[in-house]
């Protein structure tokens, strides 16, 4: 089994879901799986921490911990008054689809990068009710939510998980269950 991490920057943020989550004290944090092992593993967001050179562990937010952190920011404020909600929803839809389609053209940044855009100016032009408009944040961050997650024999799997910004991460601690054997297994990810 393969296992890969990596922070989105500033700029990978506003590509992928519209605006600089770190502003909200959030930073998205890609992760892929590859699993050419005949086991299943199962692997949950809240068991996987990062871990500074004092020793110091931060744990994954879980996704209701990321929205609520959101909600209080001033990306919230913007978001309740409806002026970004629908560049965030916008975005991470637009992003997926370009990717998609950018993969067919073996350019998958450059079509999540277009996705991103077209769906962020048609989703914030939709601007929706504030009530509305938090359920479709939940609805669409729920999409590409790591949460708990089986990896099956020759699958890949990807999503994001979410984790505290402006920590000097030294490597990511995965507890990893093998779900075949029963048993637990720790890994570590160094952070390049």
């Amino acid at each position: 089994m393969q296992i890969g991490f990596q922070f989105l920057s500033v700029k990978d943020q506003i590509e992928h879901f519209g605006v600089d989550m770190t502003r909200a004290d959030v930073v998205p944090v890609r992760i892929v799986v590859r699993n050419d092992d005949p086991s299943e593993f199962y692997i949950q967001a809240e068991q996987i921490f990062g871990t500074t050179a004092n020793g110091d562990l931060y744990p994954s937010y879980r996704l209701d911990q990321s929205i609520e952190r959101i909600r209080r920011s001033e990306i919230g404020e913007a978001m309740a008054r409806g002026a970004m909600a629908g560049i965030l929803i916008g975005a991470a839809v637009g992003a997926a689809a370009g990717a998609a389609i950018g993969q067919a053209v073996d350019d998958p940044g450059g079509g999540a990068a277009i996705g991103a855009a077209t769906g962020g100016v048609a989703g914030g032009a939709a601007g929706a009710g504030a009530d509305a408009t938090s359920h479709a944040i939940k609805k669409e961050l729920r999409k590409v939510d790591w949460g708990n997650r089986v990896v099956y024999p020759g699958r890949i799997e990807h999503g994001f998980m979410f984790m505290k910004p402006n920590v000097a991460y030294e490597a990511l601690e995965v507890l990893i269950y093998n779900v075949n054997r029963r048993a637990n297994s720790r890994v570590v990810v160094p952070i390049r």
